[in-house]
C-alpha cells in the first residue's frame, strides 16, 4: 500500500479507534459509573423530556380535537395563543384530576386509619379468644404453648438497644434527607421549566434537528431515522393513552366487584389498584396484598375472599382486558403484549416492563414490513420465473 497523505490518515484514525476500543473494553466495569453519572448531571434535562412528552400527549388532544372549531375559524390571533391556552388546559386536567383523587383518597383514608385503629384492639382481643379456643380444643398445642418461655428482659433490651440505633442513624441521615430533597425540589422545578419551553417551540425544536441531521448524516439515512422516530412516538403516547384506559377500567371493575359482594374499604383499595395497575404485573401483586391485609384487620374471612376475587379479576386483566386494550393501541397483538411484559421485566424490572411493549410495538411493525416486502419480492421473482 502506498503511503500517501490519505493512506496515513486511515492509518491513523484505524490505529485511534483500535486505542479507543481497547480502553474502553478493558474499563467497561466503570460503564455502570458513567451511566450513573451523566444521568445524574442531565437528570433535569432527562426529567423534563418526560414531562413535556406526557404532557404532550393530552395537550396535542386538546389542541386537535377540544379545539377544532376555533382551529377552523380563527385563523389571526389564535393561532399565535393557541399553544399556551393548549398547554394550561392540559395542565389544569392533569391538575384537577389529581386534586379530584386526593380529594376522595384523603378523607377516605382518614376514615381507614381511623377504623383501623379502632379495630386493632378488637382484633387482638379476638385473636386471643381463638387461641384460647384452640389451646380448650387441643390440649396438646396448649401444653406446648405454655412450655414456651419467653425472657422478657431481654426482648425490652433488644428493642430498647434497637431503638437507641435507629435514633442514631435517623440523626446521621436527616442531613442527607434534607439535602436529597432539596435536590430533587430543584430537578422537578427544574425539568417543569424544561418541559414548559420544549412544549412551546417544539415544531421550531423539530425544524432544528432536522437541519442537524440533513446536514450530519447521510441523505439516504434520514427517511429511515425520521420514520423510526415516528413511529416510537405514536407507540409510546398510544402506550401512555392504553395504560391509563386500562388502569381505570380495572379500578372501576374492582371498586363494583367489592361494593357487590361488600368488601369493607371499596374506594380506598380501588383508586389504590387504578394507581398500581400502571405497574405491568408488579401493580396487581401489589394490590392483592395491601387489599388483603387492609380487609384482614375487619375480617380474615373477607380477606381471603378478597384474594380469591381479585386473583379471578387479575386474569380477567391480564388475559383479556390488558392485552386487547393497550395491544390494541399500541398495535401489537396480545400473545406479544405479554410476551413483552415478561421479556422487559426478567431484563430491567419494572423500567423494562413499562418500556418494552412501545419498543417490541415498533420492532414489530418494521419486522411486519420487512417480511411483507421479502414476501413479495419472492412473488414477483417466482412469477418471473413461471412466465420464462
Amino acid at each position: 500500500m502506498e503511503l500517501n497523505k490519505a493512506n496515513m490518515k486511515k492509518i491513523a484514525f484505524l490505529i485511534a479507534f483500535a486505542v479507543i476500543f481497547y480502553t474502553a473494553v478493558k474499563n467497561i466495569y466503570l460503564l455502570p459509573q458513567f451511566v450513573n453519572f451523566v444521568g445524574a448531571v442531565l437528570s433535569p434535562v432527562l426529567l423534563g423530556l418526560v414531562f413535556a412528552f406526557i404532557i404532550n400527549v393530552l395537550m396535542r388532544l386538546v389542541e386537535t380535537r377540544l379545539f377544532a372549531g376555533l382551529n377552523r375559524r380563527c385563523t389571526k390571533i389564535w393561532p399565535k395563543i393557541r399553544r399556551p391556552i393548549s398547554f394550561l388546559v392540559a395542565l389544569l386536567i392533569i391538575l384537577g384530576v389529581i386534586a379530584l383523587i386526593l380529594l376522595i383518597v384523603v378523607p377516605e383514608l382518614v376514615r381507614t386509619i381511623t377504623s383501623l385503629t379502632n379495630q386493632i384492639p378488637t382484633f387482638f382481643n379476638g385473636l386471643q379468644v381463638y387461641l384460647a379456643r384452640i389451646e380448650t380444643a387441643y390440649p396438646d398445642i396448649g401444653n406446648y404453648l405454655s412450655n414456651i418461655k419467653i425472657d422478657w428482659a431481654n426482648v425490652s433490651e433488644m428493642i430498647a438497644l434497637y431503638g437507641k440505633n435507629l435514633a442514631s442513624t435517623l440523626v446521621n441521615s436527616t442531613v442527607t434527607a434534607t439535602t436529597n430533597v432539596f435536590h430533587g425540589f430543584i430537578t422537578f422545578v427544574l425539568g417543569f421549566v424544561i418541559s414548559v419551553n420544549i412544549l412551546m417551540q417544539k415544531e421550531k425544536l423539530k425544524r432544528q434537528v432536522k437541519k442537524v441531521m440533513v446536514a450530519y448524516v447521510p441523505l439516504r439515512y434520514n427517511h429511515v431515522i425520521f420514520r423510526l422516530c415516528r413511529l416510537t412516538y405514536r407507540a409510546f403516547s398510544n402506550f401512555i393513552i392504553g395504560q391509563c384506559t386500562e388502569s381505570c377500567i380495572l379500578g372501576t371493575l374492582c371498586f363494583i366487584g367489592m361494593s357487590i359482594f361488600r368488601f369493607p374499604y371499596a374506594l380506598l383499595i380501588s383508586v389504590f389498584v387504578v394507581f398500581m395497575s400502571l405497574i405491568p404485573i408488579i401493580g396487581s401483586f401489589l394490590s392483592t396484598v395491601v387489599g388483603a391485609l387492609i380487609i384482614s384487620i375487619v375480617s380474615p374471612i373477607q380477606a381471603l375472599w378478597y384474594i380469591v376475587f381479585f386473583v379471578v379479576l387479575q386474569q380477567l386483566e391480564g388475559n383479556l382486558i390488558y392485552p386487547h386494550v393497550v395491544g390494541s393501541r399500541v398495535g401489537l397483538p396480545a400473545l406479544w403484549v405479554l410476551v413483552a411484559v415478561t421479556i422487559g421485566g426478567n431484563l430491567f424490572g419494572l423500567v423494562g416492563m413499562l418500556v418494552n411493549i412501545p419498543l417490541c410495538s415498533v420492532l414489530y411493525v418494521l419486522l411486519r414490513e420487512n417480511v411483507e416486502k421479502r414476501l413479495r419480492k419472492k412473488q414477483k421473482t417466482e412469477e418471473r420465473s413461471s412466465e420464462s
